[in-house]
């Protein structure tokens, strides 16, 4: 059989042997030597297996929604503490502006009271 000459994307299949592993047969004469117990076992085991990959998937769909939720609780927290930090900036601004332009006004009225 001619192996392809490029590397394929996909990962190559797993084999599976149907023969009977106990017997020592390994040459086999290409017989499938497979029982139908063999075949419930072996679906079985691909329940199971399959099970434990939803098992998997499911457990990472819940920590992806868990950490968005927590992403998105913690932008709000940020915006919020944002929208406090410009409330407080405009706050100090405007006494910055009340008490300098104050400060001049008394600045001047003194200037001009005493030298009159």
């Amino acid at each position: 059989m001619k192996q392809p000459s490029s590397p394929s994307p996909e990962p190559p299949l797993i084999r599976r042997d149907k023969r009977n592993a106990a017997s020592g047969d390994d040459q086999g004469s290409g017989h499938n030597d497979a029982t139908p117990f063999d075949h419930a076992t072996e679906n079985e085991s691909l329940h199971a297996l399959l099970k434990r990959i939803c098992d998997h998937l499911d457990h990472r769909v819940y920590k992806e929604e868990q950490q968005r939720y927590e992403d998105d609780k913690e932008n709000e927290m940020k915006n919020d503490w944002m929208l406090a930090a410009a409330v407080l900036d405009r706050i100090c601004a405007i006494a910055f502006a009340i008490i300098f332009v104050g400060g001049t006004l008394i600045f001047f009225i003194n200037f001009y009271t005493h030298i009159v």
